[in-house]
């Protein structure tokens, strides 16, 4: 993670705030949801990169960034912020 750049981390976390939004436009919600799939999405960009990065897993590579696991990551955690936001109505 040491050759992550400005211009690099900003683009990533855009990446991932696009897959937090994503999840929130095709699911819909309140817009603690919205916050909650974005800030989770983005933990998970970077945790997967970590992650990538560590074990070395290359796919999808480009540059110092691993996208593959990285998106995938995102998408798992964007899913869980979205689900852990509270919003659980149940049908009585």
């Amino acid at each position: 993670m040491k050759n992550i750049t400005i211009p690099i981390f900003v683009f990533s976390s855009l990446i991932s705030f696009f897959f937090g939004s994503l999840i929130h436009l095709i699911f819909g919600g309140k817009p603690i949801r919205l916050f909650f799939s974005i800030i989770f999405s983005w933990i998970g960009f970077w945790v997967g990169n970590n992650l990538g990065v560590k074990y070395g897993v290359e796919f999808l590579k480009y540059g110092p960034i691993v996208y593959g696991i990285s998106v995938f990551s995102s998408i798992l955690l964007g899913l869980g912020g979205y689900w852990i936001s509270g919003e659980n109505n149940s049908s009585s």
